[in-house]
């Protein structure tokens, strides 16, 4: 019998050991009730807001001497924006926008505008069709 009693006390020992030096579990936290949404105030569907409208690009270029005096080289604007282009030359002449393949006519002295939509993407160079002066070039960005 006594060959038990050792064996029972150390099972015995290591139990209460367990026990006592168990972790405790931790409470997870409960979130807060949430009361269901009105659904009377809610709009059925949720559409997203319409895109604006983009704004109109107006670009003021002035020639003399054959140099761009005025004006940026590069016009960048966005696909789908209507596109001013204002311009005065010394000598008369003819603006010529490639890919878009758009013309005007242009008197000395005068200022004179061409309006387009920038419908296609890509880069398009513009120039002075009679004096072969390349003036810069349209960068329109796809929407």
């Amino acid at each position: 019998m006594k060959n038990w009693v050792f064996p029972l006390a150390a099972l015995l020992l290591l139990g209460g050991l367990f026990l006592w030096m168990r972790p405790t579990p931790v409470a997870s936290p409960v979130p807060p009730a949430v009361p269901p949404p009105n659904t009377a105030a809610m709009p059925a569907v949720i559409a997203p807001p319409a895109p604006a409208a983009p704004v109109s690009s107006v670009f003021e270029l002035v020639v003399k001497d054959q140099h761009l005096v005025s004006g940026p080289a590069v016009l960048s604007v966005v696909q789908g924006t209507p596109v001013t282009i204002a311009i005065t030359v010394d000598r008369h002449d003819e603006l010529h926008l490639h890919g878009y393949d758009l013309s005007l006519k242009l008197p000395a002295g005068q200022r004179t505008e061409l309006h387009f939509v920038a419908d296609r993407s890509g880069r398009f160079e513009y120039e002075l069709h009679h004096s072969h002066l390349e003036l810069g070039a349209l960068e329109v960005q796809p929407q």
